[in-house]
């Protein structure tokens, strides 16, 4: 897979990982660290670990298991969008995952950056499904999922541990036969 890919939309670049610095991470992360942290998964919090995470995301995506998209506002990097544990064989699946800076919120960016990443996955990549779970009290995560066209499938008790407690999740998803890309 490519490690130079890039999209926009009318308002945000999103590009992947050989055209973001891990000085541009660095910023982000530790910017937005107490936004991001309760959000799930591991979040950097040192230049050490921004370091970490960029190469295991560059492995990742060397060897085709994720693509990732680092999404800009003009010059400042304000999000990350992508899908991972891309499963082939007869699944020809992802999941979805994302986080935006604090600052940036309800403003209708990432529902543009998931839009586009959806797209991608689904004629970049020829996926046939693209899954996300969002926490029920993350109704900004739910509301981007059903504005881009995700069906609700479930509810998963204690589904990911987030801050050192077992979360319990809405699971969603999108096949690219119920995919009309929204504008």
């Amino acid at each position: 897979m490519t490690l130079s890919l890039k999209l926009e939309t009318d308002r945000l670049t999103l590009v992947g990982i050989n055209d973001v610095n891990v000085s541009s991470l660095e910023h982000y992360y530790l910017d937005n660290y107490s936004h991001l942290v309760s959000s799930g998964g591991f979040t950097p919090k040192t230049r050490n670990d921004v370091e970490a995470v960029y190469q295991q995301w560059y492995e990742n995506i060397y060897n085709e298991e994720e693509v990732r998209f680092f999404i800009f506002l003009q010059q400042q990097l304000i999000g990350v969008c992508g899908l991972s544990n891309i499963i082939r064989g007869a699944f020809h699946a992802a999941y979805l995952g994302y986080h935006l800076s604090a600052e940036q919120q309800n403003k209708g960016y990432m529902t543009e950056a998931v839009t586009e990443v959806v797209q991608f996955g689904f004629y970049g990549l020829n996926l046939h499904r693209i899954m996300a779970n969002f926490r029920p009290d993350n109704l900004a995560s739910g509301r981007v999922l059903e504005k881009v066209g995700f069906i609700k499938e479930g509810y998963a008790k204690d589904y990911l541990m987030v801050d050192g407690i077992w979360q319990d999740h809405i699971l969603t998803a999108l096949t690219n036969a119920h995919w009309v890309k929204r504008t």
